[in-house]
């Protein structure tokens, strides 16, 4: 699996466990929910970007983009301003004060907020999306056989027999 679909499922656990919204977090299901369904919160990691580290093995610094959309429903807009504020609050003191969540990055490198209420068909909607930027490492492993064994040959001024060595690895040992 996906490094960021990990990342996007631990935030949904952590965020169904601990907001306003409950059980009304999805990160496998497509808009809209009625207005009854609200509030709820919707999960995406539709990016990430991997920087190498240099000319060795591969391997890279990742940034991934977790979108965190919520939407609330109140009677007037200042009571869904006050739902959205608490919600937005609820979502970016749980990702970033999660001692397991942030285990799992190097660093959350950016935070953006954007927030607007609108009225829909004479409801008030709330919509916040809060995107973090996930910074992680990864490698990959280089392929092929294993390596179980290591012959070296010296030669040196024309001596062919200079020095050899032989050594075996026993497969245990391998990464």
């Amino acid at each position: 699996m996906l490094y960021r679909v990990e990342l996007r499922e631990a935030a949904a656990k952590l965020l169904s466990d601990a907001t306003d919204a409950g059980p009304n977090v999805f990160s496998k299901r497509a808009l809209p929910l009625t207005q009854e369904a609200l509030p709820a919160i919707y999960l995406s990691a539709p990016s990430d970007t991997a920087r190498s580290t240099g000319r060795n093995a591969p391997e890279f610094v990742r940034t991934a983009q977790l979108n965190v959309d919520a939407m609330v429903s109140e009677g007037t807009p200042e009571a869904t301003q006050d739902a959205l504020d608490a919600l937005t609050e609820q979502i970016e003191l749980l990702i970033m004060q999660d001692v397991g969540f942030q285990a799992r990055l190097s660093q959350v490198s950016d935070i953006s907020t954007q927030q607007e209420v609108t009225s829909e068909n004479s409801a008030y909607i709330g919509k916040v999306r809060v995107a973090f930027s996930l910074e992680y490492f990864e490698e990959f492993s280089p392929g092929g056989m294993p390596v179980t064994s290591l012959d070296l040959h010296m030669q040196a001024r024309g001596n062919t027999d200079f020095a050899e060595a032989r050594d075996t690895f026993p497969l245990p040992n391998l990464q």
